[in-house]
């Protein structure tokens, strides 16, 4: 094992631009300099097939072993679609960190604007 210490220099940040983003719910993220980026819709791509999976799941006795495979398929398509989402929002907020050196953000309560509409 080998151990060795080296001094690394800060890298310079390139963008110099400021950028405002708008939270909403038609679109996933509006830019102040009226770009936006589409939401992801995760759910509605898996929606068909984990119905069909909760549909078997719920014919089955529960707590049986069959009944317990069967949670087990519809947890792994609720485990993909987190996953999905993280991956997504993930590489967005990395995307809109490298590209401007100012993010403000809106402070809005999406849960109550949902409600309403």
């Amino acid at each position: 094992s080998i151990q060795t210490q080296r001094e690394v220099e800060q890298p310079l940040p390139t963008a110099t631009s400021a950028i405002g983003i708008d939270v909403g719910i038609a679109r996933f993220a509006t830019m102040s300099d009226e770009s936006y980026i589409a939401p992801l819709n995760s759910f509605k791509k898996h929606q068909q097939r984990l119905a069909r999976y909760q549909r078997r799941m719920s014919h089955k006795v529960k707590f049986s072993s069959n009944w317990k495979k069967a949670k087990a398929k519809v947890q792994k398509i609720h485990t993909g679609i987190a996953n999905a989402r993280k991956d997504f929002l993930h590489n967005t907020t990395t995307t809109i960190s490298q590209n401007h050196a100012l993010v403000c953000i809106e402070d809005l309560q999406v849960r109550n604007m949902s409600k309403s509409s």
